[in-house]
Formats: structure tokens, C-alpha cells, sequence
């Protein structure tokens, strides 16, 4: 089987559409729908149900659709093998969220291409959901990521609590329910509903909102005020801003994992195993 139609498959069922899976493969609409029909007549069954508001699997496709993952999966994890520059013994596809590349990832990444420079990186940075799909598509060997999804065939562990902490830009107290110059960051739905639960659903509208820390940091070196931001920057010294911990405040939990193919463990080959990764990245907190 041509593991391009297994490909297009799996991204037509996790974008919901055919224009939505050929806007992600890069193709024309018709391309996509071409290869669902050449799939079907390999399989001598129908795999996608098509109506007005998208489409979905038949029983034949969500039972074809774990092959197609495996087939996707070791293509191209022995492409990129086959495909090795002299020099090199293995390639290891890392995923992990935007706001921790900003640090913790990027130290470990320089710190694993010092310590085994024979293994090739590939860094893959993004939300929780976009770097989970990478990861049952086979694009990744590992993920570490603030949300997780369970299937078949994957681990996902806990790695540790990313504590955040609420950060002012001179000393001062708390300036009452509301602090016109906060800087709000687009969190998940986990921290939302502790801020809600700390500080209440206050309705007024931030002179500043972003979608990642590091664009709020920079806001606040030019204008100051106050800003959620993960504890274990702020404890090393990793800001690059003096900041100042609003005293009597509550933290965050935010829990970090890390998620990984089962076959990972069994055969890491020559690859970094698992334990190692998860010592390496906790022994930079």
C-alpha cells in the first residue's frame, strides 16, 4: 500500500474534513479525495462517512485506522534512519510546548548535543494536542506536554509540577481585586479554573493579553505591572527582568508529562532511552 493514502487517512480523520486534511498535507481537495477512493478500492471498504458537517469513520475505518497509524509510523521513523548523514547513529524527534523551549527544553536539547553529539536532533514545538497528534502519527519519539489523551500503544507519565507564581515588576502589595496594569496570559483550562477559584471570574478587560509568556515578559520590561509566569523561572534567575514575588499569593499546579510510543522503552535502539531523557530534564530544574 502506497503509505501516503494510510497518511492522508489519518489526517482527514483527525482534521474532520477533506479540505482541513488537504489544507495540513498541502495538496488540493481533489488530491485528497482521490486517495480516500483509491484507499477504499484497495480495502474493498468504504473507511469515511462524508456529510455536511465533515466526516467520520466507518466501523471498516476505525478498524483500519491503529494499521494505519503503525504503518505511517515505521515509514517514516525508518525513512529518516535510512536518510542519516555520515556522523550520525540515530535521529531523535522531540516535541515539547512552545513556553517551555523557552528554557528547560532548549538547556536539555544543548545539553544531550554535547553529551551525544551522534544523535541528531529534530525540535518540534507547539500546544499539547497539535505535538500529541505528531506523536501518534509517528513524527515524534517523545512529547512533553501540559494535557495528555490516552491510546493504545502510549505511555504518558507524569514528569513534574510546573509551578506558577504571580510576579509584579516593583515591590508592593496586592492592589485589590483588579490590577489594571496585569499582563494575562493565555493559559489552559486547568490554570484558568484555578485563577478563577483564587481571584474570581473578574470581567475587566487586561490592558495587555498574549498567548505565551515570553511575549509577556517582554511587555512588561517596557510598560512593568504584573504577570502569571512558571516558578522555576523566576527561582533561577531565568527572567529577563527583575521581578518581584507578590507576597500572600497563592501558586499554581500546572502538571508537565511526558509521552511516549510503548515500544520506546522495549527498543530504544541507539537512540537516548527514556529514563535517560526524564533525568536530563529534571536535573535542570
Amino acid at each position: 500500500m502506497n503509505i501516503e493514502l494510510a497518511r492522508t487517512f489519518l489526517e482527514v480523520v483527525a482534521a474532520g474534513s477533506l479540505a482541513g486534511a488537504a489544507e495540513r498535507l498541502h495538496v488540493t481537495h481533489s488530491t485528497v479525495t482521490m486517495r480516500i477512493k483509491s484507499l477504499e478500492d484497495i480495502l474493498r471498504r468504504k473507511v469515511l462517512n462524508r456529510n455536511r458537517s465533515g466526516v467520520t469513520m466507518t466501523a471498516a475505518g476505525a478498524q483500519f485506522h491503529p494499521y494505519a497509524e503503525t504503518l505511517v509510523r515505521t515509514w517514516q521513523m525508518t525513512r529518516r534512519q535510512l536518510s542519516l548523514a555520515s556522523g550520525y547513529e540515530s535521529i531523535l524527534s522531540v516535541g515539547a510546548d512552545t513556553s517551555l523551549w523557552d528554557d528547560l527544553m532548549f538547556d536539555w536539547a544543548c545539553q544531550t548535543r554535547e553529551e551525544r553529539p551522534e544523535i541528531a536532533l529534530r525540535c518540534e514545538s507547539g500546544t499539547s494536542d497539535q505535538l500529541i497528534e505528531r506523536l501518534f502519527h509517528g513524527w515524534l519519539d517523545f512529547c512533553v506536554v501540559y494535557e495528555v489523551k490516552s491510546r493504545g500503544g502510549f505511555v504518558s507519565e507524569p514528569l513534574f509540577n510546573d509551578q506558577i507564581i504571580y510576579l509584579t515588576s516593583e515591590q508592593r502589595e496586592v492592589k485589590g481585586h483588579w490590577d489594571p496594569e496585569y499582563v494575562e496570559v493565555e493559559w489552559d483550562e486547568g490554570i484558568r479554573d484555578q485563577i478563577v477559584r483564587h481571584w474570581g471570574d473578574v470581567d475587566e478587560t487586561p490592558g495587555v493579553w498574549v498567548d505565551n509568556k515570553a511575549l509577556g515578559i517582554r511587555f512588561m520590561e517596557r510598560f512593568g505591572g504584573s504577570i502569571l509566569v512558571p516558578k522555576r523561572c523566576y527561582d533561577k534567575g531565568n527572567l529577563p527582568i527583575q521581578l518581584y514575588e507578590l507576597e500572600g499569593q497563592p501558586l499554581l499546579d500546572r502538571q508537565v508529562y511526558i509521552m511516549y510510543p510503548e515500544e520506546y522503552r522495549r527498543n530504544p535502539s541507539k537512540k537516548l532511552g527514556i529514563d535517560t531523557v526524564k533525568e536530563g530534564i529534571l536535573g535542570l530544574l
